[in-house]
């Protein structure tokens, strides 16, 4: 319940709001895989190509992408259909004159992309886009450049058919993104290896798809909880841990509760509070 003094200004307001649960003033969003970068230059980066890119697109004409200036580079982790069903539905792409480059570590990415565009599933074909398109394969774990300021590198995570996590890197600092990504007790046993690729991250999105007790019933299925995820960015030091691909069957009262649970857990093994832990959802935007 709000008192008065929670509205006296646009900031108490937000104050407010920020010491409720987010389904009790919000929502944490239904589409899939899309995440947008900007360096410091205010260069886009794109990873990945989810039903979230319809709304990108749609944001971004104003910059010179719905008259054929814009330019951007644009990362896949994977080819699954919750990653690339957006695309054809991406508005710069039809654009004479937009550019951009699809750069992943996923061998034969051009033609993945194309069978999405086959008369039998879609009727505009992958040439009816009229922007620019180039294709750039990066092997797993080569460095390489994604911005004039932002470099990255890629390292292959347990998911049905393969899928690649990155981690960026700008000016000293460090984001890393690891969806679809699959982390159990076998995983748990060997990390060592994975623990020096998230060291010391300003940002981690990790997938916490599932509680603990539904993913020992889902061995396989690509996907991790956010004990693991937590253990994990504990051990590496990472400084704020992004809960993300939640499951679509979680209503936002569900997400609330496994978030408050992640909290739950994260303090009895962190009590000096050197990690924080959000939940991913549509529109979130980090200054790091």
């Amino acid at each position: 319940m709000a008192s008065p003094s929670d509205l006296q200004s646009p900031e108490a307001i937000e104050d407010f709001l920020d010491s409720l649960a987010l389904s009790n003033w919000s929502t944490y969003g239904g589409n899939t895989t899309c995440i947008e970068i900007r360096d410091k230059e205010d260069k886009l980066v794109i990873i990945d190509g989810g039903t979230g890119l319809r709304e990108l697109g749609n944001s971004i004409l104003h910059e010179g992408y719905g008259v054929g200036k814009g330019k951007a580079i644009w990362i896949f982790t994977h080819t699954h259909w919750d990653h690339i069903q957006g695309i054809p539905f991406f508005v710069p792409l039809y654009t004479p004159g937009n550019k951009f480059e699809f750069v992943s570590s996923v061998e034969n990415l051009e033609e993945r992309l194309r069978y999405q565009h086959t008369f039998t599933h879609f009727p505009v074909p992958f040439d009816g886009f009229q922007a620019e398109k180039a294709f750039r394969h990066v092997p797993e774990g080569r460095a390489f450049r994604v911005t004039d300021s932002i470099t990255a590198i890629s390292k292959a995570v347990r998911h049905p058919g393969g899928s690649f996590s990155y981690r960026f890197e700008e000016d000293g600092k460090a984001l890393i993104f690891a969806s679809d990504a699959e982390f159990n007790l076998d995983e748990m046993e060997n990390i060592e290896d994975y623990l020096n690729y998230f060291r010391g991250a300003d940002v981690l999105v990790f997938d916490t798809q599932y509680t603990f007790e539904e993913s020992l019933q889902k061995i396989d299925w690509g996907h991790s909880t956010a004990s693991m995820a937590t253990d994990i960015a504990l051990r590496a030091n990472v400084k704020k841990l992004v809960m993300f691909h939640h499951d679509p069957s979680y209503d936002d009262e569900k997400l609330d509760a496994v978030y408050l649970r992640a909290i739950k857990y994260k303090e009895m093994f962190d009590p000096d509070n050197q990690l924080e832990i959000i939940m991913a959802r549509e529109g979130l935007e980090i200054q790091i």
